[in-house]
């Protein structure tokens, strides 16, 4: 099976662009050096986690593609394995707009939920900004009375 990389904005397929903080890493790709002895292990973590959801979805894609081809009992062995490395490659293409979708999803979420906090804080510190003046208004009328 052969994996395609895509190609990012500004880059080279296969690369990445560089960003700020990137240090040059294998192959010309900037790597993201962490700034922290704690933030480099949870990065290597991200990573390791991630290598290891892609492997199982490869194993999970061949099982299936497997199990697939396995149901055309009349086909030859070589038919049976290009129907199920072609059902492989439909399983992750299926998966990855997924996951993409999945993402693209999560993004607008965030987004939605930043202007609807910045818009109650806004309202919050409106509120409090009211409530100091009417009570500074309160303790002043009520300082005169008094006097």
């Amino acid at each position: 099976m052969t994996t395609q990389r895509r190609r990012e904005p500004g880059g080279v397929a296969g690369q990445r662009a560089q960003r700020d903080g990137d240090a040059p890493g294998p192959a010309g790709c900037g790597v993201r050096r962490p700034h922290s002895p704690a933030a480099e292990v949870t990065a290597g973590i991200a990573r390791l986690e991630g290598y290891l959801l892609v492997q199982r979805a490869r194993t999970e894609a061949a099982e299936a593609g497997a199990a697939f081809a396995r149901r055309f009992a009349w086909l030859g062995p070589h038919e049976q394995a290009e129907i199920a490395r072609a059902f492989e490659r439909e399983y992750l293409s299926v998966r990855r707009r997924m996951l993409r979708a999945t993402v693209a999803r999560a993004d607008e979420l965030r987004d939605e939920y930043s202007r609807r906090y910045a818009f109650l804080r806004r309202r919050l510190v409106a509120a409090v900004l009211g409530l100091t003046a009417v009570a500074s208004v309160v303790l002043a009328v009520a300082a005169r009375g008094t006097g």
